[in-house]
């Protein structure tokens, strides 16, 4: 005999009719688990008893132990040299980008100080004067012609590129004694960096092209320094020639493979040198054929998500990425929806769900969800995060509606809450959410939601069952409607539904369907036209 049993539950597919649904898929969730196979609610989050500044929009854990917040979106990167004794921390989007460090981060609202990240080069070239005893009886073939330039080097031992080069120096006889050369110097004209030192080099040639070697480093407050070194004395060549500072405009700093740090402003994606997150050489800039919305690292490939078409960057050296334009019109609808689910990267398009790999582009949800369903999820303002191997989304202007998308079974589960902000956390592998001023870790909580699943409709040609059972774990906590041609045909609350077999109405119906609420662990519902049947 005819008869409907559902033993597994999986969520919604809406775009499928509820008639075509596979028979675990459902027309409705909202606040469901589907661990096991069986029915659940979703645990609520738990406050943690951590405050931060009131409406937060970036959250940052520092050292598994101390709370970053930012009223603006901000990206957010540890430092990618293992065992930094500072333990620095980059990130943009607050100004200009910014670094701070285990001194300079403690205060009532973290990161309490930041210096800019990068370091200028020298604004006044260095003003050298030779000795008189140097300069006596010059004549044109002089043993030594010199040239001076210098840097700025911050508390950590950070080096910027060179100024100017001083005026030319002729020097006859530059290593006999009572040679030397005056240098006067002047101080930056704005320190934001904590620039502490500097660097002096000099040509150590007489004729063609020489590099500059290393003179001395000085204190920065020092504006003279006396050079009596002789040539064989000098250190190690100047190779900072094009340590840039990052754009001022830079934002969504990402963190790549071999320590190259990525960022982007405008059009145009920028590198960092390898392992030196300060210094951003303009040469190592590519542009896009549109503006950018986020970056995302694979490895060591940078996917590069814009308002037209995605792109790819991949390299293992920041002077060598190669491109690639990627031909889908699968535009970013939302930076904050783009998050690394399982080595995939997905995002919000116009269209639906997209993820992206180094391999290249596929779209998620256009099997599920068409377009105009699509767009009552408001793309544009979805935030997402990645949970246990899922997609986590807040959307809508408050950020107060949420859905859950499971790239592995391609369905979607809704439920209510609310999330100014979030992290996830690869320490405990949690994910922690801001609401107002209170720090929350998702899914913690031993309180439940209280959970909506409705089946597909069942396909029925005027039958009338009999009977239904219902089998679970504390089915007290359970309700269920069940409706015959769209009519509810019998509704047991919570506290009603029989452990075991129990009567329906005499109902005929074409089309069938059951909805169970409440939080209850479902293992299967079964509805025939025998008690035999519905106890099988």
């Amino acid at each position: 005999m005819p008869a409907i049993s559902v033993k597994t539950f999986a969520g919604e597919r809406p775009k499928v009719d509820p008639r075509l649904l596979p028979n675990e898929s459902s027309s409705k969730a909202y606040g469901c688990h589907f661990d096991n196979g069986n029915l659940s609610p979703l645990k609520r989050p738990s406050l943690t008893g951590i405050a931060v500044i009131p409406n937060a929009k970036t959250i940052y854990q520092y050292l598994n132990e101390y709370w970053f917040a930012w009223d603006k979106p901000v990206n957010a990167v540890a430092s990618p040299i293992a065992n930094d004794p500072w333990q620095r921390v980059y990130f943009t989007g607050d100004g200009y980008p910014k670094v701070t460090n285990n001194v300079i981060f403690s205060g009532s609202n973290m990161p309490a100080s930041a210096y800019r990240l990068g370091i200028q080069s020298p604004e006044t070239a260095i003003i050298a004067v030779v000795s008189e005893d140097a300069n006596d009886e010059v004549d044109p073939n002089d043993d030594e012609t010199r040239y001076y330039t210098h840097t700025f080097v911050t508390e950590q031992g950070e080096e910027g590129p060179p100024g100017e080069a001083s005026a030319r120096i002729d020097i006859r006889y530059p290593d006999e004694e009572g040679t030397y050369v005056s240098l006067a110097l002047s101080p930056p004209n704005v320190n934001a960096s904590n620039i502490t030192h500097r660097r002096i080099y000099r040509t150590a040639t007489g004729g063609g092209i020489a590099d500059y070697l290393f003179v001395a480093e000085i204190p920065i407050s020092q504006n003279q320094f006396v050079d009596d070194i002789p040539t064989d004395e000098l250190g190690s060549s100047l190779d900072t020639y094009d340590y840039e500072m990052p754009n001022e405009n830079m934002k969504g700093l990402t963190s790549m493979a071999n320590g190259i740090f990525a960022g982007f402003f405008d059009s145009t994606v920028c590198f960092s040198e390898s392992y030196l997150p300060y210094a951003w050489p303009t040469g190592y800039q590519q542009t896009t054929e549109h503006d950018i919305v986020t970056i995302a690292a694979l490895g060591n490939t940078l996917a590069v998500l814009t308002e037209g078409y995605p792109y790819l960057f991949s390299g293992i050296n920041p002077d060598s990425m190669a491109g690639q334009k990627l031909e889908s019109n699968q535009a970013c609808t939302s930076a904050r929806s783009a998050v690394i689910v399982n080595g995939s990267l997905i995002y919000a398009s116009p269209d639906g769900l997209v993820g992206l790999t180094s391999g290249g582009l596929t779209s998620l949800t256009r099997q599920v969800i068409t377009r105009e369903q699509w767009q009552q999820y408001q793309p544009e303002t979805i935030e997402a995060y990645h949970q246990e191997g899922r997609y986590l989304a807040f959307y809508g202007p408050e950020l107060d509606k949420a859905f859950i998308f499971d790239p592995s079974t391609g369905d979607f589960r809704h439920f209510t809450a609310t999330a100014n902000c979030g992290f996830n956390s690869l320490v405990d592998d949690a994910l922690y959410i801001c609401q107002g001023a209170n720090l929350s870790k998702w899914e913690s909580s031993p309180s439940y939601m209280a959970y909506e699943w409705r089946s597909k409709d069942f396909s029925a040609n005027d039958l009338s069952f009999a009977c239904a059972m219902v089998k679970g774990v504390n089915l007290n906590l359970a309700g269920l409607r069940i409706f015959a041609d769209e009519a509810e045909v019998l509704h047991l609350a919570p506290g009603e539904v029989p452990l075991s077999a129990f009567r329906l109405p005499n109902t005929r119906g074409d089309s069938w369907s059951f909805e169970v609420y409440g939080q209850a662990t479902i293992h299967s519902v079964s509805i025939a036209t025998t008690m035999r049947e519905v106890a099988a």
